[in-house]
Parts: C-alpha cells; sequence; structure tokens
C-alpha cells in the first residue's frame, strides 16, 4: 500500500480502511467524522459495503447520518471531476441526486492522507429489490415506470448523465404516497463542464449498450440504459413471471448477450409476445445496433421517434456476410479517391511535381485520419475493445480473489499454530481471575495492624490509587513517596502471603468446561475461516465462468482489421458478420471483498442504499 492518491498507486484495501476507521478521531480530518461513529460487525469493527471503486462506511454523527465513501483504485483527473460534479449538482438543484463533499485528503491510513467523498445520507431500497418485491401490483410498477419517465427528464433538463444507471445505484422510496427515486453512485457523472473527457469506465454491462467504450461521454450517456429500464418496468407489469425465467440478481430482466445479438435473445423473444410494449421492445433491439451516441432518449422513443431498422436477413448474402448500411463518409469514400486520383494526375500531367506531391500528402492525411476515426466507431472494433478491458478486469478480480483466498490459508496455518499460546493465554487468565477477585477482598487498611507500616504508610499508598492487595504490586508501591525500603518489604510480603492463601485454588490446567468452552471458539473461528475461503472460491470460479464467457464472445465477435475496412470502403469486401452465442453474458460486478475475519453484519429487515454500492 502506497500514497499517491493522484497517480494511480495503490490505494488501501477495505481491511486497511477498516483498521484505521476503529478510530474515528485520528482517522478522518473532518470534524463532524472524527466526532461520529462508524456502524460496526459483530466483532464491533467498522463494516464496509464494497463496489467496484470503493468502500462505503455508515457513519453516525452528531449532525446526521452520512456515507463515507473510501476509494480502492485511482480514478484520472478524480479530484477536478468530483468538484465539478458536486458544483454543478449545488447549482441546478437536480432532483434525485445527493449533496457530497470531496476531501483529497479526508482520511488517514497507515499514516498517509487518501480522498474520501463525505455523502449526504439517503434512505431507500435498491430498485430490483422493490421490483421484486412489487411483482404482480400493476399500481405501484406503473408508479415506478412513471417515476423512473420523470427521473430520466429530470437529469436530461439538466444536462447531466449518470452514466451507470443500474439496480444498485438507484434508491426508491415512498413519501406521502409518491413514489421518489435517488440517483448514486457518481464516479461515471456526465456535467457539461466535464465534456471533452472519457469515462472513467463503462457501467454495468446488463445496462449499457454493447458498443460503449470510454469514449463515449456526454449528456446522452443515459440514454440505452434508460430506456433498458423502463422497458423492463413495463414488461414486468405486464408479466410478472418473467422475474424468475430472467432475472439473476444481477440485472432487471436483460443480460449483455440480450444486447448483443437480440434476434437471438430468448428474453426478446418473449417481450415481442407481450401485448401493449411492442414499440418499447422494437425500439431497444434496435437500439442495439445504433452507435450509442446515436440513441435516442426515452421521452423522444415514447413520443414517437422513428429508429433506423437495421440489416434483415434477406439482405445478407450466401457466404454469411452482410452488406452493412454504410455511413455518408463510408458511402462517398472510394468516390472521393476516384476523385483525388484524377486530381493528382491531372496536376502532375502538366508537369507540377511537387504540388502533386504537396497534395497526395494533404488527401493522404485528411483521408487517413478519417479512415481511423470511421474504423475505431465500428461495431467490432468498439465491442473489441470493450470486451479486451472487461477481460482484464475480471482477470485482476480473480487474482484478488485469490490472493485472499491465500491470505486465509495463511490465517487458517497460523490460527492452528497459535492454539497452544492461546490455551495457555487463557489458563494464565483464569489464574489471575483467581488471585484477582481474593486480593480484591483485602483493602490496604489491613495494613494499619501489621508492625513496622503503621497509618501513616497507608495514607501515602492510597494517596497513589492504591485502595486493595490486587492494587498493591511492586511498580504502583514504588510510586508512593515517603516509604522506607522496609515498609516496601512488609507491604510485598502481605501481598504474597494473601497470594499464597489461594495457592490451591489456582488451577494448573484447564478444567473439561473451559477445554470444552475453548474448542467451541477454535471450532467457530475454523468455520468461519472455512466458510469465508469457500465463498472467495466460490466466487472466483464464478469469475472465471464470466471471463471464460469474455472470450466466447470475443471469438464469436469479427475482428475487423485496418486493411479489411479499407477494403470495405473501397467496395471490393463486405464487412464480416457476427457469429451468434448464449445470450447470457458475463456480469461484470467487482466481488465484494470484505476483511477476511469479520463475519457479515446480522442481516436487516429492508437495504438501505449504501448496501448496493
Amino acid at each position: 500500500m502506497s500514497r499517491d492518491p493522484h497517480s494511480g498507486s495503490a490505494f488501501p484495501t477495505p481491511s486497511d480502511y477498516q483498521e484505521a476507521l476503529q478510530f474515528p478521531a485520528t482517522a478522518f480530518a473532518d470534524p463532524v467524522l472524527a466526532a461520529g461513529t462508524p456502524r460496526t460487525n459483530a466483532l464491533g469493527l467498522p463494516q464496509p459495503i464494497t463496489g467496484a471503486f470503493a468502500a462505503v462506511f455508515p457513519m453516525e454523527t452528531e449532525a446526521g447520518r452520512f456515507a463515507v465513501r473510501c476509494f480502492l483504485t485511482h480514478v484520472a483527473d478524480q479530484q477536478a471531476r468530483y468538484r465539478a460534479v458536486a458544483r454543478h449538482l449545488a447549482e441546478a438543484d437536480v432532483p434525485g441526486t445527493v449533496t457530497f463533499d470531496y476531501q483529497p485528503e479526508g482520511v488517514r491510513v497507515a499514516g498517509q492522507p487518501y480522498p474520501i467523498l463525505k455523502m449526504a445520507w439517503a434512505d431507500g431500497e435498491g430498485l430490483a429489490a422493490f421490483t421484486e418485491r412489487h411483482l404482480g401490483d400493476s399500481e405501484t410498477l406503473r408508479a415506478l415506470a412513471a417515476a423512473w419517465r420523470a427521473l430520466l427528464a429530470d437529469t436530461e433538463a439538466a444536462g447531466i448523465a449518470h452514466g451507470d444507471l443500474q439496480h444498485g445505484n438507484v434508491l426508491v422510496r415512498t413519501d406521502d404516497g409518491a413514489m421518489r427515486l435517488t440517483l448514486v453512485d457518481y464516479d461515471t457523472l456526465f456535467v457539461p463542464s466535464l465534456a471533452g473527457r472519457t469515462s472513467a469506465e463503462v457501467g454495468h454491462r446488463n445496462y449499457q449498450h454493447p458498443d460503449r467504450t470510454e469514449t463515449d461521454f456526454d449528456a446522452g450517456l443515459d440514454h440505452f440504459a434508460g430506456l433498458v429500464v423502463y422497458t423492463a418496468l413495463r414488461a414486468l407489469d405486464a408479466q410478472p413471471d418473467l422475474w424468475p425465467r430472467f432475472s439473476t440478481g444481477e440485472n432487471m430482466l436483460f443480460q449483455a448477450g440480450d444486447f448483443y445479438d437480440p434476434a437471438a435473445s430468448p428474453l426478446f423473444a418473449a417481450l415481442r409476445e407481450i401485448d401493449g410494449i411492442g414499440p418499447l421492445v422494437e425500439a431497444l433491439e434496435r437500439a442495439c445496433y445504433l452507435e450509442p451516441g446515436a440513441v435516442p432518449s426515452l421521452e423522444e422513443v415514447l413520443g414517437g421517434a422513428t429508429l433506423p431498422e437495421r440489416s434483415g436477413p434477406k439482405r445478407r448474402r450466401a457466404n454469411g456476410e452482410r452488406p452493412a448500411r454504410r455511413s455518408r463518409f463510408e458511402a462517398s469514400f472510394l468516390p472521393t479517391v476516384i476523385a483525388v486520383a484524377i486530381l493528382l494526375i491531372a496536376v502532375a500531367a502538366v508537369g507540377r511535381g511537387w504540388a502533386t506531391l504537396v497534395l497526395a500528402v494533404i488527401a493522404m492525411g485528411v483521408l487517413g485520419w478519417q479512415v481511423y476515426r470511421g474504423y475505431r466507431r465500428q461495431s467490432p472494433v468498439r465491442r473489441q475493445r470493450r470486451m479486451a478491458r472487461e477481460a482484464a478486469v475480471l482477470g485482476q478480480w480473480i487474482a484478488d480473489l485469490e490472493d485472499t483466498r491465500r491470505e486465509l490459508d495463511r490465517e487458517r496455518r497460523d490460527f492452528l499454530a497459535g492454539l497452544d499460546t492461546f490455551r495457555a493465554d487463557r489458563l494464565a487468565e483464569l489464574r489471575d481471575a483467581v488471585l484477582d477477585r481474593h486480593l480484591r477482598h483485602h483493602f490496604i487498611g489491613e495494613l494499619d495492624e501489621v508492625e513496622g507500616v503503621g497509618h501513616r504508610a497507608v495514607v501515602r499508598l492510597k494517596a497513589v490509587g492504591i485502595r486493595t492487595a490486587f492494587h498493591a504490586t511492586a511498580d504502583r508501591v514504588a510510586e508512593a513517596k515517603g516509604l522506607t525500603s522496609e515498609t516496601r518489604r512488609l507491604v510485598a510480603a502481605w501481598r504474597a502471603a494473601l497470594v499464597a492463601e489461594v495457592a490451591d485454588a489456582v488451577p494448573e490446567s484447564l478444567s473439561p468446561a473451559e477445554e470444552q468452552r475453548l474448542n467451541r471458539q477454535v471450532e467457530r473461528r475454523l468455520a468461519s475461516l472455512d466458510a469465508e475461503a469457500a465463498r472467495v472460491a466460490a466466487k472466483a470460479e464464478v469469475q472465471r465462468g464470466e471471463l471464460a464467457h469474455v472470450h466466447e464472445q470475443q471469438r464469436a465477435t469479427p475482428r475487423l482489421t485496418p486493411g479489411r475496412y479499407v477494403l470495405f470502403l473501397l467496395r471490393l469486401r463486405p464487412l464480416p458478420r457476427a457469429q451468434s452465442v448464449a445470450s447470457s453474458a458475463p456480469i461484470l460486478q467487482r466481488p465484494q471483498q470484505p476483511a477476511p475475519v469479520a463475519p457479515p453484519a446480522p442481516e436487516r429487515p429492508e437495504a438501505v442504499w449504501w448496501e448496493e454500492v
């Protein structure tokens, strides 16, 4: 763990933050948080809720409740981004958002400062949990869909986009019968002053356009995800049994594979059969084939906006490749090349060699730049870039889980190796307890009757806090002023005699009951470690499966080379067509990384927003 919040070096782990936040007064720079109390788990340790980029610690303070967001990774221009977002939200007063304070050196871990977000508390139930709880309640689901539509309209009017709309970042609550939605997690939020930058991440892939990359970062960023959630809510209102068939716990209905190939998606096939939502389903299906920036807003779709129709099966050639619909640049490329070639030949024919060379360089530069831009915007290229990034992230998560598993194995070995010491410590505690109980019942006043001590010495011993034989240790007696060496010897002898009185009662070994109690503690400890290790191993296995699916999708997505694209522009080769794969796709959500030894907090009847990080 090294310090440099502004360079991308390693940030603290959730366990590091957990250790530091046991002492808020020294951990936090903010005086309100420093005087607060973190929510704790069964062991009394601060309980982090861990997500992809941060660990969130709920804090109770005199000023109210806050959520402290502690970062796990560095985000480029993090401070500038959060300050721009905070300023815009404060000025625009956007409904459905919460205020926060970015503190560049808000928390100290191992003596080093790191940034935090001090976020206002937001109560609510996660969107997916709320939806599942109200399946079959048409009135509530329709109100939820209307509230979702209003939320998107409000953010669009404010010129912002959340960038990662998904079930874990939307909270639902009802106030006096009115349904209110709140957005949390602003790592990818776009505001006008951030125009021209790239996105810190590409969002939950079960909600995002399949071609979205980090370069897609503008006010229209939520159009696709907004349509996904609205369509899911309307579909569940009409047919609640879709939930057990298609919900995985990490989506509403749709998974990323549905967006990669809607024609082969069982979910899209089921939605097409539902009366009343046909236009929505068709719009979402067509949106999957548009560029992310070309997807219209939900209001435009509901207002009757017509989306371009993709090339259908009838237009595919016998070799399985499809003649892609060409953009204006692609359609004009070949005529432009021919025209430039004719111009260069004409200039060369009149003996203008240098002019021909200059024109050729300029033409090649302009056309080359346009070809590069066009190539980067092609769907296969964008998808391969996105999936390469997802594969790298999944690989890192697997490595992190393996590190955690090895740490748990080491902790288990150390625990077993230390059992003899633990047993000896427990025996020492029991022996001390017997002595302590006996010594505390003999008050220092008994020395009044001991020849050579006297009342004056007793007063001096009381002056330094010695009230009983328990307190009359050699070190404490040495603190008393004005005592002769003989007096000190007599006090020590008095205490030693009392210790001797209970020598027979002091245990030499643990009793059967204590052994049984110790064994139960050992069993619980080992069971906790084994359960955590099994959970981590299971998560690693799931992530390996997710990584394998990404690789499968990569193989199914054609690799469009620059040369192949140039041949397409010259009308010599069509673009390759992707192969169909299973519609269920990997769920790119970072596995939780709680402190290895900390058991989970007791379940609560209703989740609150920081549990959806």
